[in-house]
């Protein structure tokens, strides 16, 4: 392997294990203090708890779903009307992209829909995700993205969603769920969409052999997971 080769490979090993952290102001102590008032309020009287239900009864090929990574609520946290929540039970459901919140209890099986113009940002597990409700083009899907800061004031948004595909097997109609992802950069206050490696090499002119060395070495990462390969190679671009 080639001296630059095993300096890529180093550092997408480096960037697999990597936790990108992200955490809002409050310290700790803050954090609890907020739990605590929830508690005692009682969460069905919160402010973030006035959305539809979540409804899901489709029948789908081989255990897929609609959802970023499982059918599972994980814990998180979100910013809602001005006001912080944490050790919430969420999921993201990217079909119709819309953050779905399960209260507290073991027979409350209520899923809620969140209001999406009152979020500014949420996070699940270590991974944020931010409203691009006011983004000013037509050119790109407005609303939930991963937000990835890469280095040089350069962010990276991933957009998850996922395409329905209907198909009747033994004479019942299941649903395919197909995962996409559309890649933007913000760079110089300006957002650019990165979907093709042509549009990198762009905005990233002198680095135009890192780049394509990038996309040779790690062809099989970028099929098998294109957000982690979008990831480390815009890590590596601006580092």
């Amino acid at each position: 392997m080639k001296k630059n080769q095993k300096k890529l490979l180093h550092f997408v090993l480096f960037g697999v294990f990597l936790n990108i952290y992200t955490s809002y102001c409050q310290s700790n102590n803050e954090i609890s203090l907020y739990n605590s008032f929830d508690k005692n309020i009682g969460v069905e009287t919160l402010d973030f708890e006035n959305g539809p239900a979540h409804l899901n009864f489709e029948k789908t090929i081989n255990n897929q779903h609609r959802y970023y990574i499982s059918e599972d609520f994980k814990k998180g946290s979100i910013h809602y009307n001005n006001q912080d929540y944490f050790d919430l039970l969420l999921n993201y459901d990217i079909y119709n992209d819309e953050l779905v919140l399960r209260p507290y209890g073991e027979l409350n099986t209520t899923k809620i829909n969140l209001i999406k113009e009152n979020i500014d940002c949420f996070k699940i597990g270590n991974e944020k995700f931010v409203n691009l409700k006011t983004i000013n083009t037509t050119s790109f899907k407005k609303g939930y993205y991963e937000e990835i800061p890469t280095g040089n004031n350069i962010t990276l948004f991933i957009k998850y969603y996922k395409e329905k595909k209907k198909t009747n097997k033994a004479e019942l109609d299941l649903i395919e769920f197909i995962p996409r992802h559309d890649f933007i950069l913000l760079k110089e206050n300006k957002f650019y969409l990165i979907n093709d490696k042509k549009e990198i090499i762009t905005l990233f002119p002198n680095s135009k052999k890192k780049i394509n060395d990038f996309y040779f070495t790690y062809r099989s990462l970028k099929k098998d997971d294109n957000p982690l390969f979008m990831k480390n190679l815009l890590k590596y671009i601006n580092n």
